[in-house]
């Protein structure tokens, strides 16, 4: 019987940092569903949920959607639809996200429009520039925490 197999300091560091920025993800997704359909119904609520799930689901099953490769044939079909409806829900995290983190740092007025367009419009470049760059690390982090966790990190860090 083989003993726990050690953890490094960089493992657990990274994994750390990913797993927080997946968190963040998770709250700017679901916030940001909820700006977006500007309500707090208990219906639209329950939609930000469901909606977040299916992001953070998807995300972490990155892997598993894209490790196989298959030509074009009916047997595939549904490998194609998931990896559509992937693509969808990544595009609605980042959307969601940047629409939220967008509206923390520009601040709208009460009232003011809360489309993405106008949201980064009220950013200055740096404000932009961050608001992007936390928004693509932080939309990339579940599906690192996905890839990442049965890895050998340290064999690629040294």
């Amino acid at each position: 019987m083989q003993g726990p197999q050690s953890v490094s300091l960089r493992k657990l560091v990274l994994m750390a940092a990913l797993q927080l920025s997946t968190v963040w993800d998770l709250v700017t997704t679901f916030l940001g569903i909820l700006l977006i359909l500007d309500s707090l119904h208990p219906v639209i609520i329950s939609l930000a949920v469901i909606g977040t799930l299916i992001v953070v689901a998807f995300s972490f099953a990155t892997r598993s959607l894209w490790q196989r490769r298959q030509r074009f044939s009916a047997a595939s079909l549904p490998l194609l639809l998931l990896r559509l409806v992937w693509a969808m829900a990544i595009a609605v995290d980042l959307w969601t996200s940047l629409t939220c983190n967008a509206w923390f740092v520009g601040r709208p007025p009460a009232g003011g429009s809360l489309a993405l367009a106008d949201l980064l419009g009220r950013l200055s470049l740096g404000q932009l520039i961050l608001v992007v760059f936390v928004t693509l690390v932080t939309g990339i982090s579940p599906i690192l925490v996905g890839y990442l966790r049965d890895q050998d990190i340290d064999a690629w860090l040294s």
